[in-house]
């Protein structure tokens, strides 16, 4: 189930990354069971192409960023309009492979339940369900998932650039080139996301990320002040 959960999760960034490829590139988008996905269209050197790709993860990276600016201003029901939005024009555009239409079909589903019934007033729910509290942990979880996922895609990708061309494991189109281009776009696109990774911790959950620059004044002067204390018990 867990690998499942993983997989299905990891289309929520797929897709976004995908559809910015697919308008750049051309041809049409496939989703598989094990969490990856490709589009197939042809462009015309491995280079473009890792540029492509490398365009497609800092889009769904900046998209992350503002879902979370939505849901920071209160507008999660727009987080989950724009997701929905995205997944209808994706079916009709650009998916077409079973498991991606699938996923893609499953994934409207449960984004426009929740709306239909928000605002339709002849069908009642069998339980009380307040229906704005649950839009409003949809557009969280939306946001987040994207967010982490993009991340996680970043840091994958760059790890596969410093892997052999002959490994399996280096799929990802953006190092599918030579070996330095692949090293320096994936040590680009990891710097990208600690960046909004520090981003995301200063503006969304506000930890104290400023360096204070007198900070090792302050603990000198710590120090002669306890140790001040301490000699003066001594002597006593």
């Amino acid at each position: 189930m867990v690998p499942f959960l993983r997989s299905y999760f990891a289309h929520f960034h797929n897709l976004v990354n995908l559809v910015i490829s697919a308008c750049l590139e051309g041809g049409k988008i496939h989703l598989y069971q094990d969490g990856s996905g490709q589009t197939t269209g042809s462009a015309v050197s491995p280079f473009k192409r890792a540029l492509i790709s490398y365009a497609g993860y800092t889009g769904a990276s900046v998209a992350a960023i503002g879902l979370l600016y939505l849901v920071l201003k209160g507008h999660y029901h727009l987080v989950v309009y724009l997701y929905l939005g995205l997944s209808v024009v994706a079916l009709l555009l650009w998916i077409r492979n079973a498991f991606g239409v699938i996923w893609g079909l499953s994934t409207a589903v449960l984004l426009a339940l929740p709306v239909f019934f928000r605002y339709d007033n002849v069908l009642v729910l069998p339980v009380n369900v307040n229906l704005e509290t649950v839009l409003v942990h949809i557009g969280i979880f939306l946001a987040s998932v994207l967010f982490v996922q993009s991340m996680i895609g970043a840091v994958q990708v760059c790890r596969q650039a410093f892997m052999s061309r002959s490994n399996p494991k280096r799929k990802a189109a953006l190092v599918q080139t030579k070996f330095i281009p692949a090293v320096v776009l994936g040590i680009i696109l990891f710097g990208q996301t600690v960046l909004a990774g520090y981003y995301f911790a200063l503006n969304f959950i506000s930890l104290p990320f400023s360096w204070d620059m007198d900070l090792p004044n302050q603990l000198l002067a710590a120090k002669d002040v306890i140790w001040s204390t301490v000699s003066g018990s001594l002597r006593q």
